[in-house]
């Protein structure tokens, strides 16, 4: 048989022989982030073809995942490399970071854990020196509220101007 057919995302076990006689078998696998689609193996048969049909390697694909305290929306139980789910969180719960992961090679997701955590009122945000924040007087601060710094006549501000408070009850940094 000639040089046993190569499959995309894929090797064999024939890639470092010249010869492939009569019954040989020669075996297929996948690169990581692949798996393996039909038979595992072909063999040379007597009017020198490979035996049919060749296997194939398909993307890994992720499962839906679940979400702590939340849901994700979508429709599909499993979906490729490179696509999107969205998820949200239950009343009186918020994700830290983002609200969508993107499946990667090899069937896992990023970020890899969605965790919903319950909502934290954040405390009065830190005073700075030679400076004040628009946050005076308010009782609480729920996630998203933003406050800003600004500085006394004579003095530049240093870090961001705008905090925001965060799902786990802390302000971003200043």
């Amino acid at each position: 048989c000639p040089q046993p057919p190569n499959i995309a995302n894929g090797l064999h076990s024939g890639q470092s022989l010249d010869k492939f006689p009569l019954g040989v078998t020669v075996y297929y696998g996948c690169k990581d982030g692949y798996e393996l689609i039909g038979n595992v193996s072909i063999n040379c048969t007597e009017d020198g073809l490979w035996s049919k049909p060749l296997p194939r390697c398909e993307a890994t694909g992720c499962e839906i995942p679940e979400v702590q305290n939340g849901k994700v929306y979508g429709l599909q139980s499993t979906y490729k490399a490179g696509e999107t789910l969205h998820f949200a969180c239950n009343a009186g719960y918020a994700a830290e970071d983002t609200y969508e992961i993107q499946c990667q090679p090899g069937g896992t997701w990023d970020p890899p854990v969605l965790t919903c955590e319950r909502v934290r009122p954040c405390p009065m945000p830190p005073g700075v020196r030679n400076g004040n924040h628009n946050g005076q007087g308010k009782a609480f601060f729920t996630v998203g509220t933003s406050v800003t710094y600004t500085c006394d006549p004579g003095y530049y501000l240093v870090g961001n101007a705008v905090v925001f408070c965060r799902a786990s009850g802390n302000w971003s940094q200043p």
